[in-house]
């Protein structure tokens, strides 16, 4: 199964990163981190971080994933969350594994979210 949510948040990437790793189930459940910085023709910097979670659930006896990147190469700061991996049998049911492993980071960034785009 694979759960999609995007923000668009009023911080900058690099702000908006440490609060999420602020978390501590979040950051327990962190196996890669990388952030990228660049100059933008004169203008301000713009951005990008990649986060890759994985994190077991009993639920449905499966790991999940979580990808978060973080960019502002837009003007604002948008946050896209992929979960993928967390069904489980036949019919790959994930019993809202994937949902429950994205919501930390909503929650995490709640004053912040100026729009919130779920796919799923």
């Amino acid at each position: 199964m694979k759960n999609f949510m995007e923000l668009t948040v009023g911080i900058g990437p690099a702000e908006s990163v440490s609060l999420i790793l602020g978390d501590a189930e979040m950051k327990e459940s962190l196996v890669f981190q990388d952030y990228k910085v660049a100059n933008g023709d004169g203008k301000e910097e713009q951005a990008i971080a990649i986060l890759v979670f994985e994190k077991y659930f009993f639920r449905n006896n499966s790991s999940a994933s979580l990808t978060v990147t973080v960019s502002n190469f837009e003007g604002e700061t948008t946050i896209k969350c992929i979960s993928t991996g967390n069904g489980a049998g036949i019919f790959n049911i994930g019993w809202g594994a994937g949902k429950s492993f994205m919501k930390p980071i909503r929650k995490t960034l709640e004053s912040h979210i100026l729009e919130v785009k779920e796919d799923s």
